[in-house]
């Protein structure tokens, strides 16, 4: 006998049912003698269509995952065959091929021969269905001795194919899917009697992924395995994502995969699902910089926004060849790359600095290399400049600490232009402006910044000091030419006042700069006085909000760096104090003012050797009465019950200073600016009215003033 003949071809389950009811009452001796009946089927619908009306006959069913529990156990043969054994009556197996298609060629050849041949009464009847095993199935019987005699075998025709694709993949790949996933052999075997056919099947039970290399061939099924995320995206999901394949990175494809929503995939996209991500409308280069470099984002955070910017911006070419090959995702590795690069490329290089600082200039603030960093690249600076001055300029982006002291190093040196400066460090440029004080005040202060600059004592400023201060007398001239702070602010009537200890006249430009760039209009401003000594503990304000940043706490616990370190530390610090004061949440008048100034210059004068003990590294000394001798070291004056002896020169009584100080007589020590500001409507519209109006009478002047310094004109 042929398997062509041993097979019998339904066109329908009706008809199948016609030929088991015929069955069921046969007399003929070898149907009787073995119960087994294996039905050829060729897709799941048929199956269910099958038990069911089996089960109105009053056919009863053996479920196959009985035999199984949630620990993904598999059923063997030998398992397989005995539980079949044991059952008796009519009875349908399912599904029985979801187990035998696993099993090897000889197990499955040896197991058909077992149970075909399985003998039992003349009542029973095991229906054993087979989906997609006709080939298989026909392979066994040609092999099989006993073919003629062995039980019916039935096969039931139908057009209709049910195609399945069985994508076995890791569990961890699963569970990140948020997909349904067969996870058991018990999944698996339940499943088929519930949900068939489906076209994709995922399915991570370790034992069928084992033993699913035995399943071919096979006439329904197509085993996938898929071995990472990445491959699950883009061959189960058909996620179209053009980025590289890195073993190395594959739990970043697990990280996607958790996160795309599997809901309207025909419509993904990888901007939008970074942009939703994100929570952003589109990321700019900016947003690409700085969450990059910001620590609470996360390496996959970081991998999404390398490959967004490869795809989707790509504007620049020195950051292109970095972040290109980045595979380190670390907080600062971009950031260290974009400033450090430029030093180990020789190509292209002017394109390439232009880009790099621009890149730089879009990092937030916030964010800071390491100290070892900065130093390499401050090295590499320091020796093209060398030979280089204009390359070295211009492989500072004014970012950075150190280079804010190499410009000022450079502007010594008449290495930088005014309006180069300007560009790259325009806070410097507002901190030498000529405020254009109606007089010799400006003057003097014009010379003391450039001789602070230089850490030089000029003969500018002897020549100052020589006139104005050459004894008492002199003093006093100038002295009670000005108001102090306090009777000036009892004058006053503002919302807030402000009293930022040390702020001396020097810094009256960088302020008015940082003033005009605000919301506020000054209403008022003019050079007060302090008293003397100019020390905090005899300039003391009640009842107002102190800033302590620069006097004293950062004057008194640092020693004076000459010269460009500390004056750059010293205008960031302002920065920092009006960036508070002009943060304001409503309308407001403010007033500010100041205890005392500074001078960085007594540490460039040898000190009088004045035995008594002095106070601020010599600026002053307490004595008993102020009827001593005259001098032009000191002028003696008495300050509520206490009398003191108070330089009169840079020249302090008895200690060469070295940090800044301050309790002299020094034009810088004793004026300070007094300044009251508004942002209310009412205040600027007026305020603006009057500046036309002075711009007005001014413009009608032939003869402008000169003054020591530049003109602000004269910065462009």
């Amino acid at each position: 006998m042929t398997v062509a003949e041993k097979i019998k071809d339904f066109n329908s389950i009706d008809s199948l049912l016609s030929e088991i009811d015929k069955d069921t009452i046969s007399n003929d001796v070898l149907r009787n003698r073995y119960a087994v009946r294996f039905i050829l089927l060729e897709n799941f619908d048929l199956l269910k269509e099958l038990i069911q009306k089996l089960s109105q006959k009053g056919v009863s069913s053996f479920d196959l995952e009985t035999l199984t529990s949630d620990n993904d156990d598999w059923i063997t043969k030998d398992e397989l065959k005995k539980s079949i054994e044991n059952l008796h009556g009519q009875i349908v197996v399912s599904p029985f091929s979801e187990i035998v298609r696993f099993y090897k060629d000889d197990n499955f050849k040896a197991f058909f021969h077992e149970i075909s041949l399985l003998e039992k009464t003349i009542t029973d009847r095991i229906y054993i269905p087979l989906i997609g095993l006709k080939l298989r199935f026909e392979n066994f019987l040609s092999s099989f001795g006993r073919i003629e005699e062995s039980a019916p075998v039935w096969s039931v025709y139908c057009s209709e194919n049910q195609p399945v694709e069985i994508y076995l993949v890791p569990d961890e790949i699963a569970t990140k899917s948020n997909l349904n996933c067969l996870k058991t052999v018990k999944d698996w075997l339940k499943f088929w009697k519930t949900y068939a056919p489906t076209e994709k099947i995922l399915c991570s039970s370790d034992t069928i992924n084992t033993f699913s290399k035995y399943s071919q061939p096979d006439n329904i099924f197509q085993f996938n395995k898929v071995d990472n995320a990445y491959q699950f995206i883009t061959q189960l999901l058909e996620l179209q994502i053009n980025i590289e394949f890195i073993e190395s990175e594959k739990a970043f494809w697990l990280k996607l995969l958790n996160n795309i929503k599997q809901k309207n995939l025909s419509d993904f996209s990888f901007k939008a699902f970074v942009n939703r991500y994100f929570n952003v409308h589109e990321l700019s280069l900016k947003d690409i910089l700085n969450k990059w470099t910001n620590e609470n984002s996360t390496d996959f955070d970081r991998w999404l926004l390398k490959h967004y910017y490869l795809l989707l911006i790509n504007n620049n070419e020195y950051l292109n060849n970095i972040i290109l090959d980045c595979g380190d995702y670390s907080s600062l590795r971009l950031f260290k790359d974009i400033a450090l690069s430029i030093f180990v490329n020789t190509t292209n290089v002017k394109k390439f600095i232009e880009e790099r600082n621009n890149l730089l200039h879009l990092l937030d603030k916030q964010y800071h290399l390491p100290n070892s960093d900065l130093s390499e690249m401050e090295g590499y600076i320091s020796d093209i400049a060398k030979s280089d001055a204009e390359k070295a300029i211009s492989l500072c982006s004014g970012r950075f600490d150190f280079e804010k002291e190499m410009f000022i190093a450079w502007y010594k040196t008449n290495n930088i232009s005014l309006s180069k400066l300007q560009e790259v460090y325009p806070d410097f440029v507002a901190y030498l402006k000529d405020s254009k004080i109606d007089s010799w005040v400006n003057s003097y202060i014009q010379s003391y910044k450039q001789a602070k600059i230089e850490d030089k004592y000029t003969d500018e400023i002897r020549n100052f000091i020589a006139e104005k201060n050459a004894n008492e007398n002199t003093f006093y001239e100038w002295y009670h030419d000005f108001e102090l702070s306090k009777e000036l602010l009892a004058k006053e009537k503002s919302d807030k006042v402000y009293w930022i200890d040390g702020l001396g006249i020097e810094y009256l430009s960088l302020i008015q700069e940082i003033i005009s760039n605000s919301t506020f209009e000054i209403k008022i401003l003019q050079i007060a006085k302090t008293g003397i000594p100019s020390s905090t503990e005899h300039n003391k304000f009640e009842g107002v909000v102190k800033f302590e940043d620069l006097d004293p706490s950062y004057i008194h616990n640092n020693l004076y760096q000459c010269p460009p370190r500390t004056i750059c530390r010293e205008i960031e610090i302002i920065k920092d104090i009006f960036s508070k004061i002009l943060n304001q949440s409503s309308q407001t008048t403010i007033t500010i003012v100041s205890d005392h100034g500074l001078t960085a210059l007594s540490r460039l004068v040898d000190s009088k050797k004045y035995t008594a003990k002095a106070s601020h590294e010599g600026r002053y000394i307490k004595i008993d009465s102020t009827d001593c001798l005259k001098d032009s070291d000191y002028i003696r004056c008495k300050n509520g019950d206490d009398n003191f002896k108070v330089a009169l020169t840079h020249a302090s009584l008895n200690c060469k200073p070295v940090r800044e100080v301050h309790g002299g007589c020094t034009p810088e020590e004793i004026l300070v600016p007094f300044i009251v500001i508004s942002n209310k409507k009412a205040d600027i519209e007026t305020i603006q009215k009057h500046i036309h109006i002075v711009e007005q009478n001014i413009s009608d002047k032939t003869e402008p003033k000169q003054t020591v310094g530049f003109e602000e004109e004269n910065l462009f």
